[in-house]
């Protein structure tokens, strides 16, 4: 009985899913939910696992690598591989160890598209493995710094060996990633009706009990084994995502005369996507102008003179067209202006009472300006520097409206005065 409601259950996947993978992602995650949904309903089981992309985990210390491993390799890019096939070798039964790859696509530092391969198998993994219908596409976009992996093996079955019983089924899987900064990075994963030796398989842990004839051992009589469903969603913020759904098979597998063997069995990825778009600066920081004046005498006499000093820095990410204003209304009171500005980059002009500054600076970049003024008269030189943050070039007359200022002050005392 169980066996036909599972026959039916892939043959209406198998109906379903075809024109579903065809679909754009935003539209087939909430389809992957109602195949799910009619595949119940026509299996007359109430039992199938249609996931809504909420569960989320880590795959285990074996599995493939991870974001980090691929934000490592230079430059952006997105692959997909439909199934990642790892056999463990065990003697004792017969088995013997496979691992290998199908379905697969990458797209580098590109714009385009690529179809995930399932017509060439140079691992042989279609010998263990059939895909009734797969897709799978991986593409690039370099004028917006976007780059995306979907995979689709949709009803899937799996033996442990060639000629075996198929003992693990999945109905239905939709993976997707997508990195665009500055957008938070998209991740999809979509599981309907997965199963192991005829069990239903629910996210996490599952204990199935199976025998020899199942797996297609005859030497085994019986065996419990842990199944282990993990969805994984990963993201990075602003520079990778990732999505696959992993099956860790172990347990204990009994014969005539007792234990057989105890220990890993097999483990299966299916639609492992990867996007990353780490070193990519598709908006990188505005410029950004920090200004600080220094004066190299608090006090002086009348007749001596005071040099300042002003830095203009660019500290955001991108080139600048900057500028600062120097008022000297205040210090022109009580002392002389020496005309000797000088600016390490850009160019400055002296238009009384304002000292101007105008300069282009690169990231990280400083312009250095000095000036001196004579002492005149005994008072107070205070001295203010305006500018704005994220200027806009300055206007043709010197009446700023800064967002930002730094003063200095300078007593004068009588030459008298020590």
């Amino acid at each position: 009985m169980i066996t036909t409601q599972r026959r039916r259950l892939r043959a209406l996947a198998a109906a379903v899913a075809a024109p579903l993978a065809a679909l754009p992602a935003v539209l087939a995650a909430p389809l992957a939910a109602a195949v799910a949904a009619i595949a119940m309903a026509a299996a007359t089981i109430g039992l199938a696992v249609a996931t809504t992309g909420s569960a989320t985990g880590s795959a285990p210390a074996s599995a493939p690598g991870s974001a980090l491993a691929s934000a490592r390799r230079a430059g952006p890019r997105s692959s997909t591989v439909g199934v990642n096939l790892d056999v463990t070798g065990i003697p004792a039964i017969g088995q013997p160890a496979f691992t290998g790859r199908l379905g697969t696509a990458t797209t580098g530092d590109a714009t385009e598209r690529d179809q995930a391969d399932y017509a060439h198998d140079p691992d042989g993994v279609k010998s263990l493995v059939t895909i009734a219908n797969p897709s799978g596409s991986t593409s690039g976009n370099t004028a917006v710094g976007a780059w995306d992996a979907t995979s689709d093996p949709n009803v899937f079955a799996m033996s442990l060996k060639p000629g075996a019983p198929q003992v693990l089924d999945v109905a239905a899987v939709h993976t997707y990633a997508q990195c665009e900064p500055p957008h938070a990075p998209q991740v999809q994963n979509y599981v309907t009706a997965p199963t192991f030796a005829e069990r239903l398989l629910a996210d996490g842990e599952n204990s199935v009990d199976v025998t020899g004839a199942q797996l297609g051992y005859p030497d085994v009589t019986t065996g419990t084994l842990k199944v282990t469903m993990t969805r994984v969603q990963k993201t990075t913020p602003d520079t990778a995502a990732e999505a696959r759904v992993v099956f860790d098979i172990e347990g204990t597998l009994n014969g005539a005369r007792g234990v057989l063997y105890r220990g890993p069995i097999a483990k299966v990825v299916l639609g492992d996507v990867r996007a990353q778009c780490t070193g990519m600066s598709p908006n990188p920081a505005p410029g950004e102008l920090v200004v600080h004046k220094s004066v190299d005498k608090r006090y002086v006499r009348v007749g001596d003179t005071v040099r300042y000093t002003i830095t203009a820095q660019n500290v955001g990410g991108t080139t600048m067209l900057a500028h600062f204003t120097d008022d000297m209304s205040k210090v022109l009171k009580h002392g002389d202006y020496n005309h000797d500005a000088h600016a390490t980059k850009g160019r400055v002009a002296y238009r009384e009472p304002y000292l101007v500054w105008t300069g282009r600076l690169a990231p990280g970049d400083t312009a250095k300006i000095t000036f001196t003024v004579t002492a005149r008269s005994v008072g107070r030189m205070p001295n203010v520097v305006v500018w704005d943050r994220r200027p806009v070039p300055p206007p043709p007359t010197p009446a700023p409206k800064p967002t930002e200022s730094h003063h200095t002050d300078t007593d004068v005392v009588p030459k008298h005065v020590k």
